[in-house]
């Protein structure tokens, strides 16, 4: 019989160490990866266009984004742009498109809950006709990317239906093997 009752205490200790290690874990909270695809990385960059940025006394509209993981450190954003200027009082009417890419290396700030880009760049700026005014424009746009560029670029977590079950817990955002990684903690 004291067998029987030690057993009984025995059980009860491993099912008490049971139910308190459970507890312990369910408090640690829980962690995951995210991969984001291309497509899906596009449609999160989608929701934060059109994009409209002054140049001097012109425009550029930008549209379209599609991301491209160019290499295994940086990922691309390809645009359709519209570079425009209409001032009529000094007979100025420009509007010219093309097709832009910008890539960088993809960060994140947790405490400000904002993706960064850094090391960005042009890669790549076309007009659709090739001019002595888009050569010009080019010039232009070049030199405004210059001189406002910041290292690193940052970008507010856009409210996409992807990232909004998820968003408060995002811990960092990684790129490796021509991915995007989103790690999540859950509390």
């Amino acid at each position: 019989m004291e067998t029987r009752v030690s057993g009984g205490i025995a059980s009860l200790s491993v099912l008490l160490l049971v139910l308190l290690s459970q507890s312990v874990v369910s408090r640690a909270g829980f962690a995951t990866t995210v991969p984001v695809s291309a497509a899906t990385a596009t449609s999160v960059a989608g929701s934060l266009f059109p994009v409209s940025l002054a140049v001097g006394t012109r425009n550029v509209f930008m549209t379209d984004p599609e991301v491209v993981y160019i290499d295994d450190r940086r990922v691309g954003l390809q645009l359709r742009f519209q570079a425009y200027e209409n001032t009529p009082e000094a007979g100025i009417a420009i509007s010219e498109t093309g097709r832009a890419l910008i890539s960088g290396e993809v960060g994140y700030d947790g405490r400000a809950k904002q993706i960064l880009l850094y090391e960005a760049k042009v890669d790549r700026l076309d007009f659709d006709a090739e001019t002595d005014l888009t050569r010009q424009l080019r010039s232009e746009i070049l030199a405004a990317w210059q001189a406002n560029l910041t290292n690193p670029i940052r970008a507010e977590l856009p409210p996409h239906p992807f990232i909004l079950p998820f968003k408060e817990g995002i811990q960092d955002v990684s790129y490796e093997k021509r991915s995007i990684f989103i790690q999540v903690y859950y509390p």
